[in-house]
């Protein structure tokens, strides 16, 4: 069925959009657009996604737009998962250099001494 080839091409597209092109084009953002296109599509002229699922072999034009939806959610969790997981690591740099840091100030500047200057100061 020419259905299964399209849905593994648009998951094949998932992968080289996430993959290749996640920081260049807002890929996820047009991908709900479209969604919701097409879910506009099927609700104003149900006979062209009627036509569309009976070209590429699924039984109904609502079937289609499921399908297609599918997809879509899939992308858009793949691309904020991705999205989360740089973040994380990140965020462990930042929280290695800043640990880094302090040992290197506790290092010249010795715990104690600090304390001691600052119940001085207070």
């Amino acid at each position: 069925m020419i259905i299964r080839i399209l849905l593994l091409l648009g998951l094949a597209a998932i992968g080289w959009f996430i993959f290749l092109r996640r920081n260049r084009l807002p890929f996820h953002i047009m991908t709900v657009f479209l969604l919701i296109g097409a879910g506009a599509l099927a609700v104003i002229f149900p006979d062209i996604t009627q036509r569309a699922a009976d070209l590429v072999g699924v039984g109904r034009g609502a079937d289609l737009i499921t399908y297609m939806a599918i997809v879509a959610v899939m992308f858009v969790l793949l691309h904020y998962y991705s999205k989360f997981v740089d973040m994380q690591r990140q965020l462990t740099q930042v929280a290695r250099e800043l640990a880094i840091l302090r040992g290197e100030v506790d290092r010249v500047a010795p715990p104690a001494a600090t304390e001691q200057r600052d119940a001085t100061r207070g």
